[in-house]
């Protein structure tokens, strides 16, 4: 699957070279050809790779600070939970650190990751246990385990997160803690 995106791209750059092959009644030219630095990819997705399990591996150890440092200043988080994205790495904090709170067993298991350049797309289950709730949350939630595929895509730059855009089904979050039918 890693290589299925170069294999299409290789495969739709020889399809257009082919349609631009000279006929009797235009001029010979050469195609175009589309130059890669072979090695700067491949570095890039080596970082990317690196970036995407040193993420995971902080999150797994609940370490915000670590989560933090693995981000851009600058760095896009957009999620269903959120109603517009937000933008700063100090938004770690203010994302996760409720979620480790909420459930201090809660951990990420990769399932799955493909990389393109400076972008990794990763699926992944969360799970965990509703241990502490606030005085706003339903005491039903308490004791509440939750299992939860998420897919997320990150864009990496000069070793940091640059993008963090993620899907789950919020629905069924919720239906897990008893918050809905």
């Amino acid at each position: 699957m890693k290589k299925l995106l170069p294999a299409l791209l290789l495969l739709l750059g020889t399809t257009i070279a082919c349609e631009q092959q000279p006929t009797a009644t235009t001029e010979a030219t050469a195609p175009a050809t589309i130059e890669t630095d072979t090695t700067t990819t491949q570095n890039q997705e080596a970082e990317a790779v690196r970036v995407m399990h040193a993420m995971f591996d902080a999150f797994n150890r609940h370490d915000l600070d670590a989560m933090q440092a693995l981000y851009a200043d600058d760095a896009l988080f957009v999620s269903p939970e959120m109603p517009e994205p937000v933008v700063g790495a100090q938004h770690v904090k203010t994302i996760y650190g409720p979620l480790f709170e909420m459930a201090p067993d809660v951990k990420d298991e990769v399932i799955h990751y493909i990389h393109n350049g400076d972008e990794v797309a990763v699926e992944f289950i969360s799970t965990g246990t509703v241990e502490n709730i606030s005085p706003d949350d339903p005491i039903e939630m308490k004791g509440r385990k939750f299992e939860l595929r998420i897919f997320a895509r990150l864009k990496v730059k000069d070793g940091k997160i640059v993008e963090d855009v993620s899907y789950f089904d919020q629905m069924a979050f919720l239906q897990q803690l008893g918050l809905t039918e």
